[in-house]
């Protein structure tokens, strides 16, 4: 049955005695009257035909109907005040909207902000790392860092950055092996393994013996290179990771490669503008940052 919304206003009142579980607690919370969270309270109800609270004394309980209704009511504000709080940027005419996802942010980016920073005072960057799919044409993004493999077709914007994979451990354990790492140095010792295409099988080239080599697949899995190379850098075991994301462990001592053989651009990171002319003069400095730096160790 098509039903027509609730009043939208009232929404407020019955989350805050909800969970509050008082009238008069809500209304002191929102600074109403608690007559005011009352009427909000019998408007509600009698739109959706449903009594939404018991009245117990001076306390209020969540019928059945009511607690299921609070779950969505809940959610729905928390949405909406989120994006409420994501306008404030707007009023920043020199924001710079970077879309990335996490690793790329932590391992990559966040190591080097404060590089940014000083070096494009103008532009006041909005880092967005959430990740997942990006429709430009519906988002706001001035600059959207997105990964792909090698052998997929994707001309947009252009590449920033090719990440070339290597063993890494803590330095104790690299230290005990001598040359390129072996397989029978990676039986001696733990491997970690982060998600996706990127493995140890096809490091060693054993693909066809994966499913039967138990030390191929055994040790931690990640889904991140910012976890895989934190559990590295405590001595956990040794992690097949991107030297590019690896490099500020590599400075701070915390981890150092094993061998010179690399897995080279095993994956890229492209970059697409798309930004308002208007804003030119702070997206394009962020823009030729982010390109230059990336050229750099």
């Amino acid at each position: 049955m098509d039903r027509r919304l609730p009043p939208l206003k009232s929404l407020e009142g019955f989350e805050a005695a909800a969970r509050l579980g008082s009238f008069a607690a809500a209304a002191e919370e929102l600074s109403f009257s608690q007559s005011a969270i009352s009427h909000q309270v019998r408007v509600l109800e009698e739109a959706l035909d449903q009594p939404l609270f018991r009245r117990i004394y001076r306390q209020v309980v969540l019928t059945d109907a009511g607690k299921d209704f609070y779950r969505t009511v809940r959610q729905v504000l928390r949405t909406l005040r989120e994006g409420v709080d994501r306008l404030a940027p707007y009023h920043k005419p020199n924001s710079v909207i970077l879309y990335c996802d996490h690793t790329f942010a932590e391992c990559w980016l966040m190591p080097r902000f404060s590089e940014l920073v000083a070096e494009v005072p103008s532009a006041d960057v909005w880092l967005d790392s959430r990740g997942g799919e990006v429709d430009l044409d519906l988002t706001e993004v001035d600059i959207l860092v997105t990964a792909n493999e090698p052998e997929e077709e994707d001309e947009l914007g252009e590449l920033l950055l090719s990440l070339d994979y290597r063993p890494f451990a803590a330095p104790a354990l690299a230290a005990s092996i001598a040359g390129e790492l072996t397989p029978q140095d990676a039986m001696a010792s733990r491997l970690l393994h982060l998600e996706g295409k990127i493995g140890w099988a096809a490091w060693f080239d054993l693909k066809e013996r994966a499913t039967r080599e138990a030390w191929l697949t055994a040790g931690p899995t990640f889904a991140d290179a910012r976890s895989l190379l934190l559990a590295a850098g405590q001595g956990l075991g040794i992690a097949l990771a991107p030297v590019q994301f690896a490099q500020p462990m590599i400075d701070a001592g915390a981890l150092l490669p094993i061998g010179a053989r690399r897995w080279r651009e095993a994956t890229r990171y492209r970059m697409i503008v798309n930004h308002d002319p208007a804003d030119a003069a702070y997206v394009l400095p962020v823009r030729d940052w982010l390109r230059q730096r990336s050229r750099r160790p």
